[in-house]
């Protein structure tokens, strides 16, 4: 894919054009990123509010009712849902594990079964996670398409 920048001090609000012969799910992806750059989702740790930025959240995962958003070695407290994670962080690379988790697929080194048929994945930061059953084909699929179409995932 071939990529311009163009600079130009005059611009008042930074915006890109994405030129294709249709829209596939690399282009949406690429969209996403760029429509998601800068955005930030507020955490609560300690009491003390903290913007986290949506690339450096390793998953999401539900417990009690509350959210929470797993970071290289900080879990903060995060306002919504997982379903609501999902639909606004999914063409970022999030997507369902288990019903109480919600993965970064970028941040994801090895997939691996175990002894027991589980599917565990292991993230970057040497976290663990299990795949359940119901959600392996889709995570699967999604991985596939992200390692042949962005190369992020390692």
């Amino acid at each position: 894919m071939k990529v311009s920048i163009f600079e130009n001090p005059a611009v008042t609000e930074d915006h890109a054009e994405i030129h294709c012969q249709s829209a596939t799910d690399e282009i949406l992806w690429a969209a996403g990123l760029l429509e998601n750059t800068g955005k930030r989702l507020m955490g609560i740790k300690d009491g003390a509010e903290t913007p986290l930025s949506i690339s450096d959240i390793f998953y999401f995962e539900a417990v009690e009712k509350r959210t929470f958003a797993c970071l290289q070695k900080e879990v903060y407290e995060v306002f919504l849902t997982l379903k609501e994670a999902e639909e606004r962080f999914g063409s970022l690379g999030f997507v369902r594990i288990s019903k109480s988790v919600v993965v970064n697929l970028y941040r994801v080194r090895s997939i691996k079964n175990d002894f027991e048929m589980r599917t565990l994945i292991c993230l970057d930061n040497q976290e663990n996670l299990v795949i359940s059953r119901h959600y392996r084909t889709a995570f699967r699929e999604r991985l596939a398409a992200a390692v042949s179409g962005k190369e992020a995932c390692s």
